[in-house]
């Protein structure tokens, strides 16, 4: 089970304890969708400002269509190819301290991807302006 597979899992546990219509695997997809496509936008903004390599085009909202391909793969294999139930009793098998490693390296994951981001953002931002 690759990393990606835990963390659609976790937060449509999340979700499955606050929707109660059925939505949890959609909010599952999407959450991690985001996190994966804020790596990819992560990456093209370190390499545009250290290495000068032009990869954000100067309209911000083309980013999605560099996203589109992450969206769409990762939508694709929840949606059809791997289930929560099958993630479900993967992760039932784990053994308390591989549950307790595999909880630490996700937040560290969603720390990583999410404030990175958002520091990154400002730091250039503040540097342009």
């Amino acid at each position: 089970m690759i990393l990606i597979d835990y963390l659609y899992y976790q937060i449509t546990n999340f979700y499955l304890h606050y929707e109660k219509d059925g939505t949890h695997k959609a909010s599952g997809i999407i959450g991690a969708c985001s996190l994966i496509s804020f790596n990819l936008i992560f990456i093209l903004m370190f390499l545009d400002h250290f290495y000068n390599k032009n990869t954000i085009p100067s309209n911000k909202y083309i980013i999605i269509i560099y996203c589109l391909p992450i969206i769409l793969l990762v939508g694709l294999r929840y949606w059809k190819f791997t289930s929560y139930e099958q993630i479900r009793e993967k992760v039932k098998g784990f053994d308390k301290t591989t549950r307790i490693i595999a909880d630490i390296l996700l937040i560290i994951y969603i720390i990583i991807s999410f404030f990175g981001l958002f520091i990154f953002s400002l730091y250039t931002g503040s540097l342009k302006h």
